[in-house]
């Protein structure tokens, strides 16, 4: 009996150590993953993306329909002493077809004296 014993007591005390080095071994793919979050650059890099921190091009206009309206659209409005009619509402843009788009564009263009594709 006291084999018996023995074995059942050296089995636990195998399977004891097995758990504690999967334990540290888990506890050091924690720290990796940790240091992952805690850097969504690096997290970023290695997902195959773009540098986070990435500046803005100097010469993109803004996009108007993102707010950026007062520095683009508005501008050439103005430039062009009111004459060209800016909708009002979201509503509005999409009621205009792609000729009106255009031709607002075109004016818009003309007025800040940029070249235009006719």
């Amino acid at each position: 009996m006291s084999d018996d014993v023995n074995t059942l007591v050296g089995a636990l005390i195998t399977k004891m150590e097995r758990m504690d080095s999967d334990i540290d071994i888990l506890k050091a793919q924690n720290v990796i993953l940790k240091g992952m979050v805690d850097n969504p650059e690096t997290l970023l890099k290695q997902a195959g993306f773009i540098k986070a921190t990435t500046p803005a091009t100097e010469d993109v206009w803004g996009d108007p329909l993102r707010g950026e309206r007062n520095e683009v659209i508005e501008k050439a409005a103005i430039a062009i002493d009111g004459v060209m009619v800016m909708p009002e509402s979201n509503a509005d843009w999409h009621e205009m077809d792609w000729d009106e788009i255009h031709a607002m564009a075109n004016d818009a263009a003309q007025a800040e004296g940029r070249p235009v594709d006719i």
